[in-house]
C-alpha cells in the first residue's frame, strides 16, 4: 500500500545518524577543549557607570547603595558616574555643603577609585558650581587608563562661566585632549546631557568634538533622561544610561529601557563589551560563609555527621 516506506525508512535512519553524528562532533569540540583557552590580553579591563540618582525617589539611596555593594563585590578597575548625586535648587552654600556631606557618607563605602560627572541637579547655579569645585575639584578632566583614554565633561560649565555651550576654555581643553590622544585604541567621553539630541549652542559645540573624533574610535556615554537607550552614529556607539537610584517618569519596564541598573563595560584591545545589571541580584562571600555552619548543622541534624566546623 505504501511502496515507499522501504525506502523511506533507511533515508530517515541514515539522516538522524548524521544528525547526531553532527552533534556529538560540536559538542566534543565546544566543551572541554583546553585549545580554546587563551591567555587574557595585558590591556583587558573592566569599569562601571553608575546613572543618575535624583528625582526625589524615596528608594534613590538603597538602590545606589546596593550598586555599590555588587560592585565591590565585582570590583571593576573604576567607577564613573554620569551625574546628579546631590539634589536641590538652593542658593545657600551650607545647604549644599550639607547635601555633599550626604552623599560622600553613601559614596565611601565603595571600595573602588570613583569618578563624577557633573549633571544639570549637582550644579545648577554660581554657588553650587564654586560648591563642586571647592569640593569635588576641576568641573572637566581626562586621564588615561591602560591604551584607553577617558575625557569628563561638563554640560553644566555655564553656571560658572556664563558662557552657552561648553565655554571657551572647556572647548579649548576638549580641543587639545583630542589632539594628543588621537593613536589611544579606545577614547570614552562621559557627559550628563545627551547634547547630540539638543538643538542649541552646546550641540554646534558638540559637533566640533566629534568631527575630531569621526576617525578614533570612540564611545560616548550620557544620562539625564532616566531611561536606557542605545545608538551608533558612523559606527560609534552613543549611550544613554538609565538611573541608578533617580525616579522614572514611567512603571519599571526593561523592554522600553525603563529599570534600574548601572552599566558594566568590559575593555579589551579596540574592542568594549556592554552590559546592564539591574541591583538586587549579586550576593557577597559572606551569604556562602554564613550558610556553611548551618548546612553543616543541618547534616548532623539529618545524617549524623560530625560537622567541621
Amino acid at each position: 500500500m505504501f511502496p515507499h516506506r522501504k525506502i523511506l525508512y533507511p533515508c530517515l535512519f541514515l539522516l538522524f545518524f548524521f544528525i547526531s553524528a553532527s552533534f556529538s562532533q560540536v559538542d566534543h569540540h565546544q566543551y572541554n577543549a583546553i585549545e580554546n583557552l587563551q591567555p587574557v590580553q595585558q590591556d583587558k579591563f573592566s569599569f562601571a557607570i553608575l546613572g543618575d540618582r535624583t528625582g526625589s525617589s524615596p528608594d534613590s539611596w538603597n538602590i545606589i547603595d546596593r550598586a555599590i555593594f555588587e560592585m565591590n563585590q565585582l570590583h571593576p578597575d573604576f567607577v564613573i558616574m554620569v551625574g546628579d548625586l546631590i539634589e536641590d535648587n538652593t542658593a545657600d552654600a551650607n545647604i549644599i555643603e550639607e547635601k555633599w556631606n550626604i552623599a560622600k557618607h553613601h559614596m565611601d563605602s565603595l571600595q573602588i577609585p570613583f569618578f563624577l560627572v557633573p549633571g544639570n541637579h549637582d550644579i545648577w547655579n554660581k554657588i553650587s558650581y564654586i560648591t563642586w569645585e571647592k569640593i569635588m575639584g576641576d568641573t572637566y578632566f581626562s586621564f588615561n587608563y591602560k591604551n584607553c583614554h577617558f575625557l569628563i565633561l561638563n554640560t553644566e560649565e555655564f553656571h560658572g562661566t556664563g558662557e552657552e555651550g561648553f565655554g571657551t576654555q572647556q572647548m579649548a581643553f576638549i580641543m587639545e585632549d583630542i589632539k594628543t590622544h588621537l593613536h589611544v585604541e579606545q577614547f570614552f567621553i562621559f557627559l550628563h546631557q545627551p547634547v547630540w539630541l539638543y538643538s542649541e549652542a552646546i550641540k554646534t559645540d558638540w559637533e566640533k568634538i566629534e568631527f575630531l573624533l569621526k576617525d578614533i574610535p570612540n564611545s560616548v556615554f550620557a544620562g539625564h533622561l532616566h531611561v536606557l537607550a542605545s545608538k551608533y552614529f558612523n559606527g560609534h556607539q552613543y549611550v544613554i544610561v538609565g538611573p541608578t537610584g533617580g525616579e522614572m517618569r514611567l512603571p519599571r519596564n526593561p523592554e522600553m529601557g525603563l529599570f534600574h541598573h548601572y552599566t558594566w563595560i568590559t575593555v579589551k584591545g579596540q574592542d568594549s563589551y556592554v552590559g546592564f545589571i539591574e541591583p538586587g541580584r549579586i550576593y557577597s562571600e559572606d551569604s556562602a560563609l554564613k550558610a556553611y555552619p548551618i548546612y553543616l548543622q543541618g547534616l548532623y541534624l539529618i545524617k549524623g555527621m560530625i560537622p567541621e566546623l
